[in-house]
Formats: structure tokens, C-alpha cells, sequence
């Protein structure tokens, strides 16, 4: 009985220590690449938008020159990061060009001081800027959305 007791504390604890995780990167970040102009003038810009539920639930999106994704996903806590994970293509379901899989780690998120500032830190995973070319050891790309 005691064994039993101690195994369901420790699950809820898994549980609680897993949702506090996530709510503390639950909201709405954006990240803007400037790519210049093309030789014809035309502005290379590409927007993402990310959004992170408190259920572990999101939405990646990304619009501007010649880009439109919508990507659905969920996360996982592992230790003090947080790993975006594809789950499904927009609403319809549609592969928008690019062959994710489930369960396919898209990024990683983790809270970091960088210069005594406090800054969302990428790692990215499958999901690829479209201009920047990312660092592989990460960087700070999405900032808290106004």
C-alpha cells in the first residue's frame, strides 16, 4: 500500500512540475527575418509566429516572401527546455511543402540570461528559418510578442 501511495505521489508531482514547465513559456513570440531585397526590388521579409498554450498545445506560423506555413504542435518538458513537436500541418491537414513527421522535434525552447538579459533561447530542430541561416548551437530569435 505504501509502495502504491508513494508511486501516485510521485506521478502527480511528474504531472505538476510538467504543467508548471510549460506555463512558463506559454504565450506569444514572434521572430522577423530580414532577407534584403531581391535583385528586381522586392522586400525579402518572412514573419514566424508561435504560440504556446498552457495546455502544451501550439501554433508556428510563418508568412512573408514567397512562405506561408501553419504548423501545429505539441511540447515536451525536458528539464528546463521546452521541445516544440510537430503534431499536424494547418487545419485541412496540409503538407505545405515541407515533409515533417510526427513527433518530429521542430525546435527547442529554454529560458537563458544572456547580458543580464532574460531571452527565449532557439535551438532549431526540422523547422528552418527561411532568410537566416541559424546558428547550430542556438540563438535568441523569438522575442515576447506586443
Amino acid at each position: 500500500m505504501n509502495k502504491l501511495l508513494i508511486l501516485l505521489m510521485l506521478s502527480v508531482a511528474f504531472v505538476f512540475s510538467a504543467n508548471a514547465q510549460v506555463a512558463n513559456y506559454a504565450g506569444k513570440y514572434e521572430f522577423s527575418e530580414d532577407g534584403g531585397k531581391t535583385a528586381g526590388g522586392t522586400a525579402v521579409f518572412v514573419g514566424h509566429d508561435l504560440t504556446i498554450n498552457a495546455d502544451g498545445t501550439g501554433r508556428l506560423t510563418a508568412a512573408g516572401y514567397q512562405t506561408s506555413r501553419e504548423i501545429f504542435f505539441k511540447t515536451k518538458s525536458i528539464g528546463r527546455k521546452l521541445q516544440v513537436i510537430f503534431d499536424k500541418y494547418d487545419a485541412d491537414g496540409t503538407n505545405m511543402f515541407t515533409p515533417y513527421t510526427r513527433s518530429e522535434v521542430l525546435l527547442t525552447l529554454e529560458w537563458r540570461t544572456v547580458k543580464g538579459k532574460k531571452v527565449l533561447w532557439t535551438t532549431f530542430g526540422q523547422y528552418e528559418p527561411v532568410v537566416n541561416n541559424a546558428k547550430k548551437a542556438g540563438g535568441s530569435y523569438f522575442k515576447k510578442a506586443k
